[in-house]
């Protein structure tokens, strides 16, 4: 028979455990919210970027050749691959617990 103790104990080992759990999950949803935010900054530098380039109408190649367009593009692939994996942890952690 377990004493009053030994089931505490077991209590409050549960507890930490769950806590820890809820943290990662937190820090999972901030981290996604994050990057969520700095998707839509690219995405508006890009918007002023490709308005710029194009307001003349007098630009003879695509807008996607300018070194700034391409490595804003390359920013918002790289942060997209990195929403998803946080996505994925964040789904895993969910089905976990």
């Amino acid at each position: 028979m377990e004493t009053l103790w030994e089931k505490v104990k077991k209590g409050f080992i549960l507890v930490v455990e769950k806590t820890d759990e809820l943290t990662k999950i937190g820090k999972l949803k901030l981290n996604i919210v994050g990057i969520h935010r700095k998707i839509n900054q690219n995405f508006e530098e890009l918007g002023g970027k490709i308005y710029a380039l194009t307001k003349t109408g007098k630009r003879k190649k695509p807008v996607t050749d300018d070194a700034n367009v391409q490595k804003l593009i390359k920013r918002i692939k790289q942060l997209e691959k990195d929403l998803a994996m946080e996505e994925k942890q964040l789904n895993n952690l969910i089905k976990k617990s």
